[in-house]
């Protein structure tokens, strides 16, 4: 079996027009070169060509009531080549998948997870048809990557309710290329000579025993123009666009990155694939059916789509944003901003509980989301305030005490004065030489025997 595969994939590669990004489209060649030379054959390349599949007919994954199926490698019709080496993405597979996903109860709505450089145009129509039948009957389709989504595999997600990419993806390169090999000069110096019995003029007239003629030129060119011309079509018509926009604005052969694809039409929206499902969900509760259709006849989100999203400018509008569609859309920042919030509030009780305020005035503070400034200003003035009152009954008792008029000097009355000084400073918190000076202003009587002791005076 495997003795037949390289001439039929030799066939293959060069007799198809391809929707592949370029840098593809030079490993298609550089295989087909490699088959013809006898260094390929056995798989190896085509797995690296392919790219990256589990090569299995796996069922969808079903997430949150969202079918999320799989679109990865090179694109084409039926893969039966490809998948026996390697894997790679059959239309005719995922349209089938896409079609049980519809008819399932337990699926609401439908992700294609994309990862593909493109492939052959054969089967694009078909597919692309039916995911926007899919749509239309109520199931919508969002097509995300957070890789590739490039030619082929544009032409498949475009035909989706909406199309999203993570801020690192790249996207675009609507364009079609097809190639030709001239191996005259190889059969002269080999000492090959083909005789080729062919009826029909165009039959051989791009066939690579020989130079590519001028007209041969022309109808390959030809051929590339009109499958250009499906896919520029199904573009415009799947996503709202007339012709002439999509050639202005899509359909140079360009990719494009991130928020630049956003900025230039070719997406709805960036975001992850989390993102993308919770989106699909959303469009299968919408009940307004007219502006999801406005959203897909404009490319553009609605008001109540942008908060998320950032419409055509990338830029959230974050004076609507949830923290769920945050989470959703960048969990990364998501995470840094509850770390900071976190750090924050720490940083904020630490400041209350410095204050050395009451237990029960600090729990509220903490509870309320108190400014530690305010906390501080509020904390002192009540400490002034008790001091305050508890000096003023202070010297109400301690005036009883010396007596009003002062006319009484003894030693009892000078170790009074030390016992109000000694009161005030407990009272004021202050030093002993403030509470000297306060104490004798108030009780002058009590200060001259104090004073008089000192000096001898009371023996």
């Amino acid at each position: 079996m495997k003795a037949n595969r390289a001439p039929r994939a030799f066939s293959a590669l060069v007799g198809e027009v391809w929707a592949l990004e370029p840098n593809k489209m030079e490993q298609v060649a550089d295989f087909a070169q490699a088959m013809l030379e006898g260094r390929a054959g056995n798989g190896e390349i085509f797995a690296q060509l392919a790219g990256e599949s589990d090569g299995a007919n796996r069922p969808y994954a079903i997430v949150d009531g969202v079918a999320v199926i799989p679109v990865a490698g090179v694109i084409a019709r039926r893969l039966n080549l490809f998948q026996a080496f390697s894997g790679g993405c059959s239309t005719e597979l995922v349209g089938k998948q896409v079609r049980q996903a519809a008819n399932d109860d337990l699926v609401r709505a439908i992700v294609l997870d994309i990862d593909s450089p493109g492939g052959g145009v054969f089967g694009l129509n078909d597919l692309a048809g039916t995911i926007a039948s899919v749509s239309e009957a109520g199931k919508p389709v969002v097509a995300h990557t957070s890789e590739l989504m490039c030619s082929a595999a544009y032409w498949i997600g475009s035909a989706a309710q909406e199309m999203i990419c993570t801020a690192d993806a790249q996207v675009g390169s609507i364009g079609v290329a097809a190639m030709h090999f001239d191996y005259s000069e190889r059969d002269r110096k080999e000492g090959v000579r083909r005789t080729v019995l062919y009826a029909g003029h165009y039959k051989r007239l791009a066939s690579d025993e020989k130079p590519l003629s001028e007209e041969g030129r022309e109808y390959l060119q030809e051929r590339v123009d009109n499958y250009y011309s499906l896919f520029v079509d199904a573009v415009a018509r799947h996503r709202g666009m007339s012709v002439e926009d999509v050639l202005e604005k899509l359909a140079d052969g360009s990719t494009h990155i991130g928020h630049e694809a956003l900025s230039r039409g070719f997406v709805h929206s960036v975001g992850n694939l989390e993102f993308a499902i919770s989106r699909a969900l959303e469009l299968s509760e919408s009940p307004n059916q007219e502006e999801q259709e406005e959203h897909m006849s404009t490319g553009t989100s609605s008001a109540g789509d942008t908060d998320a999203r950032g419409g055509d400018s990338g830029v959230l509008d974050l004076s609507t944003v949830t923290a769920a569609q945050l989470s959703a859309a960048n969990p990364e920042l998501a995470a840094e901003l509850q770390a900071r919030g976190a750090s924050a509030e720490r940083a904020r009780v630490v400041e209350l509980l410095g204050a050395q305020a009451g237990a029960e005035t600090t729990l509220e503070a903490v509870q309320s989301g108190a400014d530690p400034k305010e906390f501080y200003k509020a904390a002192l003035a009540a400490e002034r305030k008790g001091q305050t009152e508890a000096l003023a009954e202070f010297e109400k008792t301690m005036s009883e005490s010396a007596g009003q008029d002062g006319k009484d000097l003894s030693a009892s009355e000078a170790d009074g004065f030390e016992g109000l000084v000694a009161a005030h400073m407990d009272a004021a918190k202050c030093s002993k030489g403030e509470a000297l000076i306060a104490v004798a202003r108030r009780h002058p009587n009590a200060h001259a025997a104090w004073l008089a002791g000192k000096n001898g005076g009371a023996e």
